[in-house]
């Protein structure tokens, strides 16, 4: 919806729903801002050492889920921290994750709020608030 992502990369992603649970796309060439690429490594670290998941690009909005997930998966948060929990939740319940990577482009449409300094608290917080009920 903000014109990052092209559907022509959705056959790399539908190529291989058939032998994964979960496909999720990362982005090749990142086209944000330096600050939001930052803040995204900083978050991928985070999440490796607090929960082991171990991918590439946790928030890359490009994601296909058998429907099964979430027919077993029960999601706690809304905010930041929503593609990390189903991902933790998928790894812990015994799904399969491919990665496969997609273009990127700059942002032609709407405004990011990933860098707000309100959201980065609440990803923070349902971090927390997810480890806790995890353990």
């Amino acid at each position: 919806s903000d014109g990052q992502f092209s559907l022509e990369d959705l056959p790399k992603l539908l190529a291989w729903i058939d032998r994964y649970d979960i496909v999720i796309g990362y982005r090749e060439k990142r086209q944000d801002p330096f600050y939001r690429r930052l803040n995204a490594k900083g978050w991928k670290v985070l999440v490796r050492v607090v929960f082991g998941l171990k991918v590439r690009d946790i928030d890359c909005a490009f994601k296909l889920f058998r429907r099964d997930c979430f027919e077993r998966i029960h999601i706690d948060t809304v905010g930041a921290m929503v593609n990390t929990e189903i991902l933790v939740r998928a790894l812990r319940n015994g799904f399969t994750i491919k990665e496969v990577p997609v273009r990127h482009w700059p942002r032609r449409f709407g405004k990011q709020t990933g860098a707000n300094l309100r959201v980065i608290l609440k990803a923070f917080y349902e971090l927390l608030k997810i480890h806790r009920k995890l353990r």
